[in-house]
C-alpha cells in the first residue's frame, strides 16, 4: 500500500470520525433543544395552572364578598325616606334567599377555592336559622374532616358544637368539652370551650355548673372576647 493510498484512507477516517461526532453533535443539540423546550413549555404549564388558579381565587373572592354584602345588607324600611343604598329587599326571607343562591354560585363555579369553602359555611348557616340542621349539621362535619387545617375550622368546629348542645346533645356534648379542656392541646380556645360548656350546662338546667363555667371565664380570661356577656351570667352570684 503505497503513501498516497494509506492517506486517503487515513483521511476518510477522519472524514468518518468527524461526521460521526458531528451527528452526535447535532443529536444532542436536538435533544438539549428538545429538552429545552420541554422545560419552558413545563414553565409555561405551570405558569399558566398558577395564573388560573389566582385569577380564579381573585374572581371568587369577589363573589364570596358580594354575597357576604347581599347577606349582611340592611333590610328597605317602609316610610323611610333616606334609605341605606345597600338596602336592597323588604324581607329577611327575601334577602337570605338572594344571598343563598350567590353564595351556592361561588361553591359552583370556584369549587376547591377557599372562597367556596367559606361560602359552604354560609349555606350551612343559613340551613340551620331555617331549622334544616340535619344538613348544616352534614355540611360542617364534611368541612371539619376535608378541611383539618383551614383557618375556619375553628368556627366550624364550634357552630358543630352549639348545633349538637341545641339538637338534644347537650349531655354526650359537655363531656366531649370536658375531655377537650383537659387535654394540651383542644381543638378550640379554652375560652370558647368553656362558653359552648356553659351553654350546654344551661339547656340541661344545671344552673349552678353553668355559673361556675361562666365564672372559670371571668377570672381565667378577663381579656376574652365572652368576659364580659361572662360576667353578665354570673351575676351576683
Amino acid at each position: 500500500m503505497d503513501r498516497q493510498h494509506r492517506r486517503d484512507l487515513k483521511h476518510d477516517r477522519f472524514v468518518d470520525e468527524v461526521g460521526l461526532l458531528t451527528e452526535k453533535a447535532r443529536a444532542n443539540q436536538r435533544g438539549l433543544l428538545f429538552l429545552g423546550a420541554a422545560a419552558v413549555a413545563i414553565a409555561l404549564i405551570a405558569y399558566g395552572i398558577y395564573f388560573y388558579r389566582s385569577n380564579q381565587e381573585d374572581k371568587a373572592q369577589t363573589a364570596l364578598a358580594q354575597a357576604i354584602e347581599t347577606f349582611e345588607s340592611p333590610l328597605v324600611t317602609e316610610g323611610q325616606p333616606q334609605q341605606d343604598p345597600r338596602a336592597k329587599f323588604k324581607t329577611e326571607a327575601e334577602r337570605t334567599a338572594a344571598a343563598e343562591k350567590q353564595f351556592k354560585d361561588v361553591q359552583s363555579k370556584f369549587g376547591g377555592t377557599d372562597s367556596a369553602d367559606v361560602a359552604g359555611l354560609y349555606i350551612a348557616r343559613i340551613s340551620a336559622a331555617r331549622g334544616d340542621v340535619a344538613t348544616a349539621e352534614k355540611m360542617l362535619k364534611e368541612f371539619v374532616d376535608e378541611h383539618p387545617k383551614h383557618f375556619l375550622v375553628g368556627a366550624a368546629r364550634y357552630s358543630l358544637f352549639q348545633m349538637r348542645i341545641d339538637g338534644g346533645q347537650a349531655q354526650q356534648v359537655a363531656t366531649e368539652l370536658n375531655a377537650e379542656l383537659a387535654k394540651t392541646e383542644p381543638v378550640l380556645p379554652a375560652d370558647s370551650i368553656l362558653v359552648l360548656l356553659a351553654h350546654a350546662y344551661d339547656v340541661q338546667g344545671d344552673d349552678e355548673k353553668s355559673r361556675a363555667t361562666y365564672r372559670r371565664i371571668v377570672t381565667e380570661f378577663p381579656d376574652s372576647p365572652f368576659a364580659l356577656e361572662a360576667q353578665r351570667r354570673v351575676g351576683s352570684a
